[in-house]
């Protein structure tokens, strides 16, 4: 392994450590040296790598932000052609055990819990839910036009989504043993059989089935 894997190999550590420290305690008991605990490093080892503190929360949120996007981007690369498929894919996506996690969650929340007092946070989660939005508009529309449907906003549908979808995340933190990512999925399943029944029928049925 080279000098440069090694560096970011123990910065990905580091991140890691400092996601399963929040997951745990939160951003009112976190410290450095807890990651250090964590990662099994010296504090010195994270004062290398990262500045301060808040350079390190900061880095973390911008890895949990690329590795969520890159996961659901490569969903909707494995769909295939259809909009219809690339929407069900993102939902899959949302709801993997990869993604949706309890700690995954717990730290999203956290972070968006902050981001309204830090401006820094506030433009990650801001370009996220664009890049998002943008997405699921765009797969909406494609549906609507193909499917000659009257009357639907794309942009009204998408954003019911996006906030189901936040809505569930939300459950699954504070209510875990009342609904399950599997449940969660055919939620947003139900929401599009009911806007787009000849397109999610048999997605909302699969879901059921399974």
């Amino acid at each position: 392994m080279g000098r440069l894997d090694i560096k970011e190999s123990r910065r990905v550590q580091l991140i890691e450590a400092t996601i399963d420290s929040l997951s745990k305690r939160g951003f009112a008991e976190f410290t450095l040296a807890q990651v250090a605990q964590a990662a099994r490093l010296s504090q010195g080892i994270v004062n290398f790598y990262f500045r301060s503190k808040e350079a390190l929360l900061v880095e973390t949120l911008k890895y949990m932000e690329a590795e969520y996007e890159q996961f659901w981007t490569a969903a909707v690369r494995r769909a295939g052609p259809r909009a219809v498929d690339k929407l069900a894919a993102m939902i899959a996506a949302d709801f993997d055990p990869v993604m949706a996690s309890r700690k995954k969650v717990t730290v999203w929340y956290a972070f968006w819990g902050e981001a309204r007092w830090r401006p820094e946070y506030l433009k990650i989660c801001q370009s996220l839910s664009e890049s998002y939005f943008a997405e699921t508009s765009s797969l909406c529309r494609e549906i609507v036009e193909a499917g000659g449907y009257v009357d639907i906003d794309p942009d009204t549908v998408a954003r019911g989504l996006n906030a189901m979808i936040d809505g569930l995340w939300l459950d699954i933190l504070t209510s875990p043993t009342a609904i399950d990512r599997k449940e969660a999925k055919r939620t947003c399943l139900c929401l599009l059989a009911a806007v787009f029944p000849r397109e999610f029928a048999g997605q909302l049925a699969a879901a059921r089935a399974a």
